[in-house]
Formats: structure tokens, sequence, C-alpha cells
């Protein structure tokens, strides 16, 4: 996907480096003022855009890839979970699987899992336990 900024600010806007760290490449240089600029995205994704006006230190634009959540694709990550979960359920006794995953909730971010814990220590424990078993699922 790709994304066209036009600066018509007057000034000139840097790019905030989580820009590149979320996975969108652009020419790193400050835009400068009546430039256009191209930010291409990951496919499958389109773009959030946020800026921020530090006044004398001028503007600074965020560019990063969010992935398109349709219902479909909320259905299709619950599916996945459920499908994980059973899994895992094959995989540890009954009285862990209770204690450790009957009360997560997860998100998928593309190819990313991210598991939501009930507090820290439940979170650390999956995490160093766990974590292995469920990359390979």
């Amino acid at each position: 996907m790709k994304f066209k900024y036009f600066n018509d600010t007057n000034r000139f806007v840097k790019i905030h480096a989580a820009t590149f760290s979320h996975g969108t490449t652009a020419d790193s240089k400050p835009i400068n003022t009546l430039e256009e600029r191209t930010f291409i995205l990951p496919e499958g994704t389109y773009p959030w855009v946020k800026m921020w006006d530090y006044g004398e230190a001028g503007l600074t634009i965020l560019v990063s890839p969010t992935y398109n959540d349709t219902e479909e694709n909320k259905m299709e990550d619950d599916h996945r979970w459920r499908k994980i979960l059973e899994l895992i359920s094959s995989s540890v006794s009954s009285d862990s699987f209770e204690a450790w995953f009957a009360h997560t909730k997860e998100s998928f971010t593309g190819k990313t899992l991210t598991i939501y814990c009930v507090n820290v220590f439940q979170r650390d424990w999956v995490k160093s336990r766990y974590t292995n078993l469920i990359a390979t699922r």
C-alpha cells in the first residue's frame, strides 16, 4: 500500500523514527514545504497517521501500518485462538490449563499473536514456561 503525504504546512516535517520500526519505508529526510513524500506500507495494511507540533522544534509525522480488522478477520482470529487453546489443552494438565490459559485474551496483528493475561505473574509464568509450546502451534 502506498500513502502519499503533501506538506502544505509551510514548515519542515520530520519523520518519527517509529515510522520505520513499524515497517513503513520512505526517505527519512525531513519533508520540505510543498514537497510530496510517498510511504510504502506492508501488504494488507492501511496507514494510521499522527502528527505532532513541537512549536519551534517543528512538526513530526508518524505513518504506521494498521491491519484491517474486519469482522471476518476477527472471526478467523477467534477461531485460530480456539484451535491454539485446544492444542495447548491437549499438551498440559487440566489444572495447568485452567490456571494459565483459561482466562487469557488474545489479539492478532498480521502474524503476531499477543496474549493478554490477568496479571504480571501470569504473564511472566506463561512467557517463561509456555512460549515454545505456543510458538509451535
